[in-house]
């Protein structure tokens, strides 16, 4: 991986976690998003997730040394991706009526 994409990689997760904390402190969306998100907590700490899982893909293709434990990471980093990804479809849903 280069460096500039792993500097690339690493600003889009500041971006990320920089909008989840705000969807969580002050309930913020961005304007595209305002009319499909119906649970701003949820996607903020989607974003969160989201954030964090890059920030594992990036540590674990350019800093870490050993096989196993790169490849552990990076696979980790996938996972979690995944799962926000599923949070984004139940932040867009509304939640069960009793």
């Amino acid at each position: 991986m280069s460096w500039y994409i792993a500097a690339s990689l690493g600003s889009v997760s500041l971006l990320v976690a920089c909008g989840g904390v705000a969807t969580l402190v002050w309930g913020w969306l961005p304007p595209w998003l305002r009319s499909r998100i119906i649970r701003p907590v949820l996607f903020g700490w989607t974003q969160l997730a989201m954030a964090a899982a890059l920030l594992a893909q990036l540590v674990g293709g350019r800093l870490i040394k050993t096989p196993d434990v790169r490849f552990a990471v990076t696979m980790s980093g996938a996972v979690v991706m995944l799962l926000a990804v599923g949070l984004i479809a139940l932040a867009q849903h509304q939640p069960p009526r009793r």
